[in-house]
């Protein structure tokens, strides 16, 4: 690592959980301060560090364990590829939010085991799926803490309180009903997995093949993104358009949280979605490859996307965000980093503009 690149490593926000918890009454000076740094650091570098307490570091630490063993132990076989666990992986956009259980992509050298609560996976032949262990407390803790972040950014663009409530799944989930945020427990690069001696001996050939080409300037659907991994090798473009590795020097009970396209959509563009791609090379003598877990906080469905909200607290908003979206058709929708920031991907000019928004309330 460069001093450049630990430089920006050094700056992007780091804040603790327990200062983000909101209360009644005026704002503490830690909670603004706190709110400051979050969102400071999404402006520029559309990431941040998230700190949990103890007992909820432990549990993400155990569930990679768990998720590392349970990628081990599974046999991968081509018929699965894109396939089980109720359609994961089925790259059909009208099942968004229907995927659970395992899938694997071989071009993408990635395993994925979706957990979803209100659907239970099934193998092919109809027995259910045993997932990795620790699955819906993770869940629990995970959603929890992206709620919180959901609150601070309210915060800091003058929001009423619980803004973004109505876009969310009830707590908990009423009879019947199915989760649009999920939990995945994700493995790129897993040696024993099909093709890995090819992608071996290609990563040996050339030292710069770091990234799959596919990968970059990915764009999650999602409000909010937050990932645990065991190994570094998250990047995210910042605003200066350059590729920061954004997990490189996490402790072990820290998280990284960055916002996604439905964030974008609802603030009317004042909050940038990551664009991010993920490092699969050099981990030809990891035995487990590199294991992650992944929450996406999802708006529900029969949810609509219009940015009155933003209106209502006096922010302009541009023209292309003040025809409400149905969930469900935003998610069915092409959207890629070119067409989000046509002008060499350059983010919204509401960071530039307004961006005290963001970070003083």
């Amino acid at each position: 690592m460069d001093d450049a690149e630990a430089n920006i490593l050094a700056s992007l926000g780091r804040v603790r959980l327990c200062d983000l918890a909101a209360a009644d009454g005026l704002p503490s000076d830690g909670y603004k301060m706190c709110v400051s740094a979050l969102t400071q650091s999404l402006a520029q570098y559309s990431a941040a560090v998230v700190e949990l307490p103890p007992a909820d570091g432990a549990l993400l630490r155990s569930g990679l364990d768990s998720a590392r063993l349970f990628f081990h132990q599974r046999g991968y076989g081509s018929g699965e590829a894109g396939g089980g666990g109720g359609g994961g992986g089925s790259g059909d956009a009208r099942e968004w939010c229907k995927t659970s259980g395992y899938y694997a992509d071989p071009q993408m050298w990635l395993e994925m085991y979706d957990f979803r609560p209100g659907i239970t996976p099934v193998e092919p032949n109809g027995v259910a799926e045993l997932p990795p262990s620790g699955l819906p407390d993770m869940f629990s803790v995970l959603g929890k803490v992206s709620r919180e972040v959901l609150d601070a950014i309210s915060f800091s663009l003058n929001l009423r309180s619980s803004t973004f409530t109505e876009l969310l799944d009830n707590i908990p989930l009423r009879s019947q009903e199915v989760s649009s945020s999920v939990l995945s427990a994700c493995c790129h690069s897993r040696p024993s997995m099909e093709g890995a001696q090819q992608h071996s001996v290609a990563s040996q050939d050339d030292e710069q093949l770091l990234m799959f080409s596919d990968q970059e300037n990915q764009i999650d659907k999602t409000l909010l993104t937050l990932v645990k991994s065991d190994r570094s090798g998250l990047y995210i473009k910042d605003l200066q358009g350059r590729w920061i590795l954004v997990d490189g020097d996490l402790g072990p009970l820290d998280i990284v949280v960055y916002p996604g396209h439905a964030l974008y959509r609802e603030t009317a563009g004042y909050v940038n979605p990551a664009v991010h791609k993920t490092e699969v090379g050099n981990l030809q003598e990891c035995m487990f490859g590199r294991c992650s877990l992944v929450f996406k906080l999802m708006p529900r469905s029969v949810a609509r996307l219009s940015g009155e909200e933003m209106r209502a607290a006096g922010h302009g908003v541009d023209a292309q965000f003040q025809v409400p979206i149905l969930v469900n058709d935003f998610m069915q929708t092409e959207h890629s980093a070119n067409q989000l920031f046509p002008k060499n991907n350059e983010p919204s000019p509401h960071v530039e503009q307004e961006g005290n928004c963001l970070c003083t309330p």
